[in-house]
């Protein structure tokens, strides 16, 4: 039997991932990795206003076998079973996984073209080569805070613009403020109101000009899907839809990470996440769904960040805003420790834990995989207050 040849197009954390898997359950396999950057760790890319090198020893992926390619997918023929490359021409598959991830969408108001994003390594390399002194940022996202800590860190001024409030989808309401009131501490300064428009000096919010050299925009992403419309693939708004094994519309295509869709464990309901831990179980579930498995790993909304060294969040499953939207009747349990936050959210006709948010001044790492794994086995309020108080 001739080896299978598996090509991936994308090589972030998704697409990485995906051809390692490949690489250890199906070492056979003739494993392709496309993508047109240099393969760096995405999520860590602040650091690079610190000088630090945040490329990705790719040495465990080559000695097994992986080609890394350098180029850019242009089309996809599904009959022919190739993929058009910008500089390699034509390269055949058995099974393509798309991983090409998603773009900064760019403020629709007037002006819009003017803001920069911030999701490459690029983007940070520009601050810290320009230094533009005032920087305004467009949105109150994770992304929008690594963008504000890496200006405060090469000692430019940072203004955030929110319309309701910080990591809204992540943390409860009295968290945001919170933590609001801590990075107001170390120096960011935010704006509250709607965008109105953008001009070449800054941003006007409400009826307020916000001074800047450069604005960045981090309101949400625009995921790359533009190969899979193209190819006929099916969409899921603008997403490539795929079951919960990451196949698309096409049995010998898939789709992870940024660029698809994901399935709510909570819900078991499709969704979106954008999140790196969830493109990477959807790497392993492709790679063994090709492999012949029938399984799948569950998709967790799960998010962890540290900010200025001891600021650190933590969210998973549902805030009680996001569970009341779902259906659910949430309820909550506050908990406070020394230098800790907490919410658990619960249904509370049920009892069932749906969701947690946290602030704190140090790692909790055991108790946060505690909770993760009750969230996803649907595990009563009452039973895990008793685990994390003992």
């Amino acid at each position: 039997m001739c080896p299978l040849n598996i090509v991936i197009v994308g090589s972030g954390i998704g697409g990485v991932a995906a051809a390692w898997n490949a690489s250890r359950f199906i070492p056979d396999a003739r494993v392709k990795l496309i993508g047109d950057e240099n393969i760096y760790v995405r999520h860590k890319i602040r650091y690079v206003a610190h000088g630090l090198d945040i490329s990705l020893d790719t040495s465990h992926l080559e000695s097994n076998g992986v080609e890394i390619i350098r180029d850019r997918a242009i089309k996809i023929d599904r009959n022919g079973r190739t993929l058009l490359t910008e500089k390699s021409g034509e390269i055949s598959y058995d099974y393509l996984i798309l991983a090409t991830g998603a773009e900064p969408s760019k403020p629709k108001v007037p002006g819009g073209e003017f803001a920069r994003g911030f999701r490459r390594k690029d983007d940070v390399e520009y601050l810290a080569r320009e230094r533009p002194e005032e920087v305004a940022i467009v949105g109150a996202s994770y992304v929008a805070l690594h963008a504000a800590q890496t200006c405060k860190d090469l000692g430019l001024l940072p203004y955030v613009i929110v319309r309701s409030r910080l990591i809204r989808k992540s943390l409860e309401p009295e968290l945001s403020e919170e933590l609001e009131t801590k990075l107001k501490d170390r120096g960011i300064r935010f704006v509250h109101g709607k965008l109105q428009r953008i001009e070449e000096d800054g941003p006007v919010v409400d009826d307020t000009k916000v001074r800047a050299d450069l604005t960045i925009a981090a309101t949400g992403v625009k995921p790359n899907s533009k190969l899979a419309k193209e190819a006929g693939l099916e969409l899921w708004w603008n997403n490539i839809k795929v079951d919960q094994q990451g196949r698309t519309s096409d049995p010998k295509i898939f789709a992870i990470g940024d660029v698809s869709n994901c399935y709510n464990p909570i819900t078991k309901k499709i969704d979106y996440f954008g999140l790196g831990t969830v493109a990477t179980i959807m790497a392993y579930n492709s790679i063994k769904a090709i492999k012949g498995s029938k399984g799948a790993l569950k998709t967790p909304r799960y998010q962890k960040d540290v900010f200025f060294r001891d600021i650190y969040v933590k969210s998973i499953g549902f805030t009680s805003p996001e569970a009341e939207k779902a259906g659910f009747t949430p309820d909550r349990k506050e908990i406070r420790e020394e230098g800790e936050i907490s919410y658990l959210i619960y249904d509370e006709p049920s009892g069932r834990l749906i969701g947690y948010s946290s602030i704190s001044n140090k790692e909790s790492g055991r108790k946060d995989l505690l909770i993760l794994k009750a969230v996803l086995r649907g595990a009563r309020i009452s039973e895990v207050l008793e685990s994390i108080q003992s």
